[in-house]
């Protein structure tokens, strides 16, 4: 009967977790294509999977085997691209891999002591939290890498909760296979290989760290022996690690001193700056500046909380512990990491601990030094409200906005594109993934090159019919393709203007550019 009791308890803490869930992720939806190229991409190449053409990037005519996303999250995708080409059901996919993701993580901290109402407040911030909740509406693998993490551990502890030897443990391969896909959807998944490696080491299980490396790379050899029979490069990733700024490529590559100074620059600005402004939305953060005296007072007083929650999850503070450390080592690696964007999965993790560290300190000091001996995890709730409210607020206000008028002129052009012209025709454009998701003509992007002829001469390689000259307020377009128009007018005549901002289409006369600058001797 106790028993039934308990169960039914912890139904109802679900059930009030996917009623929040619903409130706030309906509320702050966004129906509107998100104004990134990544997110585009993911589609299409679901859209690729889902049409049958292998996994390729079919706004080229040539329909390319691509690698240039790792494959999981447009496999997930195509399952639904399948049945319909709706950007719709794909956000809502991704909502319920974070509402997915919010109950294991209740699940798993109150099996490890917590109290179910803590546990519920602290899987409660994760699902108000502004900027997971903003990803969560996109098009994007942040939520979907999350609920993958999450699911790993989960299977990972019900493995470690079973008296059979592990290799007669199906969680156990269940963990190996899910951290493996995990990696698949973005290779930041290594830090969470890394984490699982550290974890069992450090609790001195032998054989389940050699089984469990030897598993991760058994489940690599289908997707790497893939590029090589296609012939496709090493990930970009790699390259990302050496360049001095992957926006600008003519800025060249760093030396190893250099990819050090970065790497401690960077990390120093996620300790600082990025957790920060990320659990802490309401903090106004500056990037662009150093870390002042107050950032690190911060940083050291939300750690330190974050570490008393991780020490009350037992052993597993090992688990989250590495997987914090090793998510901030594998950001710090990039280039260009875009502030606190690539610590979004990382986010829930943290949030959770946060809020268990903090009950334990109000706890402790309420013992300590007053008469109160006790204190109500409900109270942090009423705290979390306050302060999520006004960033839902935010958030929903901004996606109810329509496309802003640089967007909307780009979106025209695609559309006219579709009704005027072939399917076959080739546009040139900066954002050619958003502009197919319109246009569903081939497009390809010029290259970042100031030598005006190589961009030009690129062109012709690429059998280019139209340029789109728009003013989405990237730097390279002004950077490299307007200078090669403006010092070429002949070349590029104009099709259609749109005004406020102007906005352009024009007419590549490939004919005459091979005859002006012919191939590069």
């Amino acid at each position: 009967m106790e028993k039934g009791q308990l169960s039914g308890n912890r139904l109802l803490y679900l059930a009030g977790l996917t009623l929040l869930f619903v409130l706030a992720f309906s509320y702050i939806f966004n129906e509107k294509l998100d104004m990134n190229g990544d997110n585009c991409t993911y589609y299409v190449l679901s859209t690729s999977i889902a049409e049958g053409h292998g996994y390729a990037d079919i706004t080229n005519a040539a329909h390319n085997p691509s690698n240039v996303f790792p494959p999981g999250y447009p496999l997930l995708m195509s399952v639904i691209r399948f049945f319909t080409d709706s950007f719709f059901p794909q956000k809502v996919l991704n909502g319920l891999f974070l509402l997915g993701s919010a109950l294991l993580l209740f699940l798993f901290v109150e099996r490890r002591g917590v109290s179910r109402p803590l546990a519920f407040v602290a899987s409660a911030a994760v699902l108000v939290n502004y900027q997971v909740l903003h990803f969560a509406t996109m098009m994007m693998s942040e939520t979907s890498f999350l609920f993958t993490s999450v699911l790993a551990c989960w299977f990972l502890y019900r493995a470690d909760e079973s008296e059979r030897p592990f290799w007669r443990e199906p969680f156990f391969y269940l963990a190996i296979v899910t951290a493996a896909f995990n990696y698949h959807i973005r290779t930041q998944g290594i830090a969470l290989i890394t984490a699982i490696l550290c974890y069992l080491l450090l609790t001195k299980r032998w054989k389940e760290t050699l089984a469990f490396a030897g598993g991760f790379v058994v489940c690599l050899l289908p997707w790497m022996l893939r590029n090589k029979l296609q012939g496709l490069e090493q990930s970009r990733y790699i390259d990302m690690i050496a360049s001095s700024n992957h926006w600008r490529p003519e800025e060249g590559t760093l030396d190893l001193g250099g990819i050090i100074g970065r790497f401690f620059e960077t990390f120093q600005m996620l300790l600082t700056k990025a957790i920060p402004n990320s659990i802490l939305p309401y903090m106004d953060v500056n990037y662009d500046t150093a870390t002042t005296a107050g950032e690190w007072i911060v940083a050291i007083l939300l750690f330190g909380l974050i570490g008393i929650g991780m020490w009350r999850l037992g052993r597993y503070k090992w688990l989250f512990m590495a997987y914090t450390v090793a998510t901030f080592g594998v950001i710090s690696l990039f280039s260009t990491p875009s502030g606190n964007r690539c610590t979004t999965p990382l986010l829930p993790f943290l949030e959770v601990s946060l809020l268990i560290g903090l009950w334990v300190a109000i706890s402790w000091a309420l013992k300590r030094f007053t008469p109160i001996k006790g204190f109500s995890p409900w109270l942090l709730l009423l705290v979390i409200a306050g302060f999520a409210y006004p960033q839902l607020e935010t958030l929903h206000r901004m996606n109810k906005m329509p496309y802003p008028p640089n967007y909307q002129n780009f979106f025209t052009i695609a559309k006219e594109v579709r009704k005027r012209l072939p399917a076959n025709t080739v546009v040139c454009s900066r954002k050619p993934e958003l502009f197919y998701m319109y246009s569903k003509t081939a497009v390809t992007m010029y290259s970042w090159t100031e030598d005006q002829a190589q961009l030009i001469r690129d062109m012709v390689e690429a059998k280019v019919d139209y340029v789109v000259l728009e003013q989405l307020g990237f730097s390279s377009t002004p950077r490299y393709l307007f200078p090669a128009i403006e010092n070429n007018p002949e070349l590029f005549p104009v099709m259609i203007h749109l005004k406020n901002p102007d906005t352009y289409l024009l007419r590549f006369e490939r004919e005459k550019a091979q005859a002006k600058f012919g191939n590069k001797q």
